[in-house]
């Protein structure tokens, strides 16, 4: 099957309503939630937290197949791309392979070697892994794969974690309470992680950061 088309347009105006659409709908329903406590009040959060997780996984999901797609899309050559892209390109060569030797060593580097001049063929199609549990050494993986650096994000470590955490408990049936203020809080993070992320992303794009320096 030929691969889809992503031009720069395609990449930024995907990032940007996937972006938007989830914005307006996580404010319904965080809207939704009374400011008195109460049984509605906590039952509102409970609603709220799988909703939240949800848009949080989809979009990140969403967002960083696309920038593969566009960075597969360029069929650069393998000397001009990061490692990361590089192992995508070549990794299905290697499947099952069992490199024991030095002389199956010296093969797989002469191989490599030889294909540094020639032009890649990324992996796009179930490469990015949420493993529906998106906590933040997921993310990280994920982050390691596209190119973009961990640093910016590491602050949100233990948000991300606990994001994950409620959302389990609350989708296996147990009872949680978390108070309205910390979930306001949960909530306004990640939405300016998924708004980091999409910057990231677009700046990523425009740099041509997918490249070796």
């Amino acid at each position: 099957m030929a691969r889809r088309r992503i031009t720069f347009d395609n990449l930024t105006d995907t990032i940007v309503d996937s972006y938007s659409w989830r914005r307006k709908e996580l404010k319904i329903v965080k809207d939704f939630i009374p400011n008195e406590k109460g049984p509605k009040q906590n039952a509102s959060i409970r609603f709220a937290i799988p909703i939240l997780y949800a848009h949080w996984e989809g979009f990140v999901k969403n967002v960083t197949e696309i920038y593969l797609e566009y960075v597969a899309n360029k069929y650069l050559n393998h000397n001009q791309l990061k490692p990361q892209f590089i192992a995508l390109s070549l990794s299905k060569h290697f499947a099952g392979a069992e490199i024991k030797n030095i002389e199956d060593k010296t093969k797989t580097i002469q191989f490599l070697t030889d294909q540094l001049d020639k032009k890649s063929n990324i992996l796009t199609k179930n490469v990015i892994q949420t493993k529906s549990n998106l906590k933040f050494s997921v993310f990280r993986e994920i982050l390691f794969l596209i190119g973009i650096e961990e640093n910016d994000f590491i602050q949100y470590k233990s948000l991300i974690d606990d994001l994950v955490t409620f959302r389990n408990n609350i989708a296996h049936g147990e009872y949680m309470y978390v108070d309205l203020i910390a979930f306001e809080n949960i909530y306004e993070q990640i939405e300016i992680v998924m708004n980091l992320l999409k910057t990231k992303i677009e700046n990523s794009a425009v740099t041509e950061s997918f490249k070796i320096a």
